[in-house]
């Protein structure tokens, strides 16, 4: 073991000690670098992993600002003392100051500099939307929202930074955060390999332009798109993820008929999608819910195609990503296969 090793793990474990004397758990874990990035390990895979912060250290991400670069609770009279130096070192090494700032910033950057076509395309499809992501009072600011956005618990309407545990990276095959009812929130359990979590149910493109990256997810939601279908204007709003297994909402507006949120692909359940969507359409006595289904199916290609048309000669790294995620979508929204006949009967949660 080298010394800088040696120094780096000292580090850590001092870190750790002084998380545990605030009432937080952290046993059996390391942070290194993985196929994700920097990511937590079992430092023996045999043992299992216990990680957990008390509600009590718990940080509202309102309550988090940029001092100098740094990280920092903003108000830190309901913490216990010195916590908020212990948050402020942990940020600088190992989380936002560690590769959070860079990662954010640089894909932030990358999508700033797309070409306007393709900045046009996104905005039109609801994937990306400026004004909201560089929302802060400077750049910087804006940049640190977009972390703490993508690394945070939602809970009643509040965002939240779960120091240590939020080093966890996603894996859509991964179970979700074990919430306690004391408030508490972690992971535990035996890893062979990198501790990972589900962050949430979501589907490629949304997953990467909310958290940056890429993953095969499961699910595949519509995109925002507006169409005419049998001499009516079809109204789609894309998204979802919170309430997949419920069908979607068809709302009768003067001509306009608005569809909230279909799902149209379902890696594990590939009859579920139509299921769902022709359940809606008997709600709302529509007759033609199958052929609906596939209209949006094919906007929902098209669109895609065309995106994918808009980034073939740009070369950089959000470009790639973003063909990436493409595919991905494309690949999550074919996973539908016919329907289940009779009554929906659900009894799966999300």
């Amino acid at each position: 073991m080298t010394a800088s090793v040696r120094d780096s793990t000292k580090d850590w474990n001092a870190l750790l000690d002084e998380f545990r004397s605030y009432g937080g758990k952290a046993k059996n874990v390391i942070q290194k670098e993985g196929p994700l990035g920097l990511g937590l390990f079992p430092i023996d895979p045999s043992q299992p992993v216990d990680l957990r912060v008390p509600k009590s250290l718990l940080v509202p991400a309102d309550n988090v600002e940029l001092r100098n670069g740094a990280a920092v609770i903003k108000d830190d009279g309901a913490f216990p003392t010195g916590y908020s130096d212990w948050f402020r070192r942990y940020q600088a090494s190992y989380s936002w100051g560690a590769e959070g700032a860079l990662s954010v910033t640089r894909f932030e950057t990358g999508l700033k500099n797309l070409p306007n076509n393709v900045s046009a395309l996104l905005i039109q499809l609801n994937l990306y939307q400026p004004e909201h992501r560089l929302s802060g009072k400077t750049f910087e600011d804006s940049m640190l929202r977009r972390f703490l956005n993508s690394r945070c618990l939602g809970r009643k309407g509040q965002l939240l930074v779960m120091p240590i545990v939020e080093l966890v990276n996603h894996s859509p095959k991964a179970t979700n955060w074990e919430s306690k009812p004391d408030g508490s929130v972690g992971v535990s359990g035996l890893h062979d390999g990198e501790v990972l979590v589900k962050y949430s149910n979501s589907d490629p493109l949304q997953r990467l332009m909310g958290y940056g990256f890429n993953a095969q997810e499961p699910f595949g939601f519509s995109l925002s798109l507006q169409f005419r279908h049998r001499g009516q204007v079809i109204v789609v709003k894309g998204g979802g993820g919170r309430h997949w297994f419920r069908p979607p909402v068809l709302e009768q507006k003067e001509k306009r008929l608005v569809v909230q949120q279909p799902l149209l692909g379902c890696a594990d359940y590939p009859r579920m999608p139509l299921t769902l969507f022709l359940t809606a359409c008997q709600r709302t006595s529509r007759t033609d819910g199958r052929e609906l289904f596939e209209r949006i199916h094919q906007a929902n290609t098209m669109a895609l195609v065309e995106l994918l048309k808009r980034l073939e000669t740009v070369r950089n790294e959000t470009a790639c990503l973003l063909r990436l995620g493409c595919l991905n979508q494309l690949t999550a929204v074919s996973h539908h296969i016919g329907h289940r006949a009779g009554a929906l009967t659900l009894t799966r949660n999300s």
